[in-house]
């Protein structure tokens, strides 16, 4: 009996404690974004850069 209680209170505590966890995302995420933003500025930058035709 006092080991389901033991095992029952060290599991209970568990989802308290993983709501307070840090979520980092995922790196191809990361690599996306900066492609995207990198694409944008280039297309920016190039496009100021012509003159009239």
């Amino acid at each position: 009996m006092s080991l389901g209680v033991v095992v029952a209170g060290a599991l209970i505590p568990l989802p308290a404690f993983a709501a307070d966890a840090i979520t980092l995302p995922e790196p191809s995420g990361m690599l996306l974004l900066g492609i995207g933003v990198a694409g944008v500025w280039l297309g920016r930058r190039f496009s100021r850069g012509k003159g009239s035709d």
